[in-house]
């Protein structure tokens, strides 16, 4: 007898796919794009009667200039207008490919349906042959790939790409992830449905899960411990303990120091917003060009060039045809708004990582992000807060560092600056009011819930060093080394640790290049500017083989190879703090602030100066001049790596 399923529809929440479904809608708007504007010049050049009827009609005539210059030979237009089209209909395929990659699944009695294009494609139960399955090392995370019968034949041709993709098979097969809602029970219908149907099947065989053909791609994406998600549904007891409301001082230098870098960020972001505007209206609008506010485009000399060759008309709204260097009034507006839409987010990154109050209370934490009467505040419940770090960092000061997936999702970055993992935290100043009263509240309310991969929740004296090498460099790192030692992990482990590190203290230095250059509004993007980024992120990764080597010649250490693997592993993550400057010298190139981005790239390079020093003076026991020299070889390096970026920028 058999028993019928209730018909359900497995779904992705919005926030596991929205940069999917974002990156895949831009590439069909901008293949849309280029494809129609090719075939309007190619329309418009062959009938004279439309282009003079376009001149001649004042509300169409911007549309002309748009167009303009026309092609002259249709003959010489055609094979570009091809080109262009080829490289449209990619963009298009690309776009249908990453807006399905993650399929909503329906289940039903007679099998699965897999979202796809807008309609639903049929797979049966008994067709399922094989999921191939690769997951994160804490067996959290997973990215199945499902692929049915070559007989099945309901798939399409594009679905070869997703098996290509997870590099396993080259037969149709779709993706379906652990975070689509209700993971467990889809998985556990799916191999209950397809063992019920095989049974009325003569010769069908049940599917097969394989663990072992793990996509390489997928599994780099996944490598690393996740840590268990907190246990939201724990009860905590009662208490009579009151309220605790810690704030910080209103005229405290932290607090003025946090809200003037996030007003800084603002103000100069739309100030630098407002530019494009201004160049994008001198551009279209004649007229303006004699305006006082505007009168500082025409002394670009490219500006200045344009308008002397358009006087009183207005410049080609999608740019010169074979100059991709020369300004486009429709890149210009597309991309102020690409800079004030990051110039938002980081402004909201800087605010929410300083909370200005904290209220603790019986069952939960409310952040307060702003001072009142403003409403900017975000509840934590005690059993979502994954850890609540108390940080000594030397000089007397101490912070804590509060994880928990509550929080905003911006919040990232700074869990990225203080672990150097893209975990969600906010940092509490010691300075705060009641700041004992705050920390012994903490402690009470998370001592009953349960630790997370045998970590206790409150940590009186946690380890940071991304933040503590700063301040105690020396031991700082002897007790890095120690942690190291004690976890028992190979020397292949702590090397891709190692890797993953410098990785992200090296990323910056590729994305100051090329974030600043794809948004200026003053040419179009192209591949050379990505890969200048690429360069310079290379340039960054090139320290750190290129530093060890070094230093180990110096200490004539080249046929030690325990010495080599120990220094490998250790060098990049005492490099970690620098990358807080350097965040911040990003913004600031965002901005337009290029004067303050070099200064804070000279300080990280004095951060590195100071923490490599510490580094030698621990593995090598250097002294005197010795430590000084080991101490300048990165920032010797960076200064190289600074004065090439600032000649090609």
């Amino acid at each position: 007898m058999s028993v019928s399923i209730v018909e359900k529809v497995y779904r992705y929440p919005w926030r596991r796919r929205w940069w999917l479904a974002t990156l895949g809608n831009l590439l069909v708007i901008a293949s849309l794009v280029i494809a129609v504007y090719q075939l309007l010049r190619g329309v418009v050049a062959a009938s004279e009667p439309l282009a003079l009827w376009l001149r001649r009609t004042p509300w169409l005539r911007p549309l002309y200039d748009g167009l303009s210059p026309l092609p002259r030979d249709l003959s010489l237009w055609f094979p570009e207008a091809l080109g262009v089209l080829v490289w449209a209909a990619v963009g298009l395929l690309v776009a249908l490919l990453l807006l399905n990659a993650l399929p909503a699944l329906r289940v039903s009695t007679r099998g699965l349906l897999v979202e796809f294009a807008g309609g639903w494609l049929p797979v049966a139960w008994e067709d399922v042959q094989q999921i191939h399955v690769t997951g994160d090392e804490a067996g959290q995370r997973f990215v199945l790939l499902v692929i049915p019968a070559k007989s099945a034949k309901r798939l399409t041709g594009w679905h070869r790409v997703y098996g290509l993709l997870y590099g396993t098979t080259i037969r149709p097969a779709f993706l379906v992830s652990s975070s689509i809602d209700e993971f467990d029970h889809l998985l556990n219908t799916i191999l209950h449905e397809n063992n019920r149907a095989i049974r009325s099947v003569e010769g069908a065989q049940p599917v097969v899960v394989d663990e072992q053909r793990r996509s390489p791609l997928f599994g780099l994406f996944l490598r690393g411990a996740t840590a268990a998600p907190p246990a939201a549904n724990a009860v905590l007891p009662p208490t009579t303990a009151p309220e605790v409301t810690a704030t910080l001082p209103a005229w405290s230098l932290i607090r003025i120091a946090h809200l003037s870098v996030m007003a800084l960020v603002l103000i100069f972001g739309l100030l630098h917003y407002r530019s494009y505007w201004d160049r994008a209206l001198t551009l279209m609008l004649p007229e303006l060009r004699s305006n006082p506010a505007l009168l500082w485009v025409s002394q670009d000399p490219v500006y200045r060039a344009i308008f002397n060759a358009y006087q009183g008309a207005s410049a080609p709204f999608f740019g010169f045809t074979g100059r991709p260097d020369l300004p486009a009034p429709a890149w210009l507006l597309i991309a102020a708004h690409l800079l004030l839409a990051l110039v938002i987010a980081l402004a909201f990154a800087l605010l929410i990582a300083i909370p200005s109050s904290v209220i603790a209370g019986q069952n939960g934490m409310i952040v307060r992000f702003l001072p009142r009467p403003l409403p900017f505040a975000r509840t934590l419940p005690w059993a979502s807060i994954s850890a609540f770090q108390m940080i000594d960092l030397g000089f007397g000061r101490s912070i804590a560092f509060v994880q928990s997936p509550a929080l905003p999702w911006l919040s990232r970055l700074c869990g990225l600056v203080v672990t150097g993992k893209w975990t969600p935290g906010a940092i509490l100043i010691g300075t705060m009011k009641n700041w004992p009263a705050l920390i012994e509240q903490c402690e009470e309310r998370l001592s009953h819930l349960p630790p997370i991969n045998d970590t206790p929740r409150f940590q009186p004296a946690a380890f940071m060093p991304n933040l503590q090498l700063i301040g105690q460099p020396v031991a700082t790192i002897a007790a890095l080394k120690a942690e190291l030692t004690a976890t028992g992990a190979t020397t292949t482990d702590l090397l891709w640790r190692a890797g993953r590190a410098m990785l992200v203290v090296s990323l910056p230095l590729g994305l100051m290049f090329a974030i600043p250059a794809l948004i200026d509004g003053d040419r179009w993007p192209d591949l050379g500017i990505i890969l200048g980024g690429l360069g310079f992120w290379l340039a960054g990764l090139l320290e750190w083989p290129l530093v060890v080597l070094i230093s180990l010649i110096i200490h004539g250490a080249l046929d030690n190879d325990q010495e080599q693997a120990h220094i490998f592993t250790f060098y990049p993550l005492v490099q970690m703090p620098r990358l807080l400057p350097l965040l911040l010298a990003l913004i600031c190139l965002i901005v337009n602030l290029p004067w303050l981005a070099a200064i804070l790239w000279l300080a990280s390079l004095a951060i590195a100066y100071w923490v490599t020093a510490a580094l030698w003076v621990d593995v090598y026991e250097w002294e005197g001049a010795q430590v000084i020299l080991g101490g300048l070889l990165p920032a010797i390096w960076q200064l190289f790596v600074m004065v090439a970026f600032w000649t090609l920028r």
